[in-house]
């Protein structure tokens, strides 16, 4: 059976590569680039970007207010901070920012996936990636998991074209851009480890020089906690440590990754075929080694699935959202496609290419048809519910007059009423959080958010003070708002209009 090369690479691959990846991302989204900011966005990321354009770029830390940063690396809020500075803080703003780099991983997905299998599998790769509800949703907010998945995709790109100087600048990036940054960089670091152990070249100068290569991101993590323990107090967030400490190590942690990357939204079909495919035995194909040192491409393999086992560990015991672990996605893909078009060794190229293809295909149309589909609560953003989420806010609030406040509702609700700038309303409007609220407080309507853990208190409360539901708001599979007054609403009493 002949021996099928890798792709190589050149700017015939990035240019159709980024142009496909761009008119990708521009045709299918979940609403306009104004969308309205949401969730962590408009009460952490876009407010603390803010800030710091407002403030001179300041981000040292204990400066740049907690709240805000969150402990975390300054990157992306200087980068948000400079497009503001320039074109104002409009969601479309915002979003303008993240988008190149969801564009970016699609494109160094595929060229991974061509560099280690061929042009075919990286495709393939690249689709299913750009078919994950979740990537798609994640990568149209201002948030780092996007930039970290651009990130750690190109530096296992550059590790299997064996630019490590480029794949450690990629990794200092990332990790000043968020701590978990460090995982790409860690799996490379072990992708070196490997590549040595298997040519057994561990005494050998140049492998040294790699290893060292490999632990500069790690040397600019520990800078940036150094910086925040000499001007904040602390190595590593308070909150952050809370967070690790507080969730109780369970038996059923261990799968805490595991139905985002390999189950959800049509994912379990291209694992099932690609473990079907090894099993039917695979193909060796032909290692391509130049004058200069390249790792062989089971030391990439091996580095793409220990990103995804660096996340699996961690996230047993630390606090848990889906987009967390969104770094991992391209790498497991890319494993994954390349066990549909290297597996069936006894099967001819075509029909593998037959197989390999058909499996892709099947699982990106579940991802397609997933990506409106309705969600746990407060899980909105898997998909693209979390736009009509926005859309049934801003269709409350256009009810509201300044009449009626404030206004006693629930985060997230409380800072989008509050913040104009976040995209839901002209002109702000006073708000009362459940926290602290007591007896005599002044409340002029109370706005439930029938998912929240505290819709029952806040429909007691209205009870308490009189007032009855003149109002339910719903679009498509959002969670329904509720509005409570003391009396129906007068609609000559003048509104908060929606941004447009």
């Amino acid at each position: 059976m002949s021996e099928t090369p890798p792709a190589r690479i050149g700017w015939r691959d990035w240019a159709i590569a980024i142009v496909l990846a761009t008119l990708w991302v521009a045709l299918v989204r979940p609403g306009s680039l104004s969308l309205a900011y949401f969730w962590d966005e408009s009460d952490v990321y876009v407010p603390g970007a803010r800030w710091v354009a407002e403030h001179g770029f300041t981000v040292t830390p204990g400066v740049f207010p907690d709240d805000y940063s969150r402990g975390h690396p300054p990157l992306l809020y200087l980068i948000a901070a400079a497009a503001f500075r320039l074109f104002g803080t409009d969601p479309a703003v915002g979003h303008l920012v993240v988008l190149p780099f969801t564009v970016l991983a699609l494109v160094a997905t595929y060229l991974l996936g061509a560099t280690l299998f061929g042009r075919h599998a990286g495709a393939c790769a690249a689709a299913l990636l750009a078919t994950t509800p979740l990537f798609m949703s994640i990568g149209n907010m201002l948030l780092p998991e996007v930039p970290l998945t651009a990130l750690a995709a190109l530096s296992l790109f550059c590790f299997a074209r064996g630019r490590l100087v480029a794949a450690a600048l990629c990794g200092v990036a990332a990790v000043w851009m968020k701590e978990t940054g460090i995982f790409a960089a860690g799996a490379i670091g072990l992708g070196v480890l490997f590549d040595a152990w298997r040519r057994r070249t561990f005494v050998e100068a140049p492998t040294w020089s790699r290893i060292g290569l490999a632990t500069v991101p790690l040397l600019a993590m520990l800078a940036f906690f150094a910086w925040q323990r000499a001007h904040a107090g602390y190595y590593v967030f308070p909150h952050h440590q809370n967070l690790f400490a507080d969730r109780p190590l369970e038996l059923s942690n261990v799968l805490t990754v595991w139905p985002s990357l390999v189950v959800r939204h049509g994912r379990w079909v291209v694992v099932l075929g690609a473990l079907l495919a090894l099993s039917l035995g695979r193909e060796d194909r032909l290692e391509l080694f130049g004058s200069r040192w390249t790792p062989s491409r089971g030391a990439v393999v091996f580095a793409c699935l220990s990103l995804v086992l660096l996340n699996a560990l961690f996230f047993t015991k630390m606090f848990w959202l889906d987009r967390y672990a969104l770094p991992a996605h391209p790498g497991l893909l890319v494993c994954a496609c390349g066990a549909l078009f290297t597996g069936l060794r006894m099967a001819s190229e075509r029909a593998r290419a037959l197989f390999g293809t058909g499996i892709a295909v099947v699982a990106a149309l579940f991802g397609v048809l997933s990506m409106r589909e309705e969600t746990p609560r407060d899980s909105e953003e898997l998909t693209f519910a979390y736009a009509d989420v926005v859309a049934t806010h801003r269709v409350a609030f256009d009810a509201l007059s300044p009449r009626d406040a404030p206004v006693l509702t629930t985060w997230p609700l409380t800072v989008e009423l509050e913040q104009p700038y976040l995209g839901y309303v002209d002109r702000p409007l006073e708000t009362r959080s459940t926290d602290g609220l007591e007896e005599g407080d002044a409340v002029g309507a109370i706005l439930v958010n029938t998912a929240s853990s505290r819709a029952p208190a806040l429909r007691r409360e209205a009870e308490r003070r009189g007032m009855e539901r003149v109002a339910r708001f719903a679009e498509g599979v959002a969670p329904a708002l509720e509005l409570y007054r003391r009396e129906r609403f007068d609609a000559g009493g003048g509104r908060l209009p929606r941004r447009r």
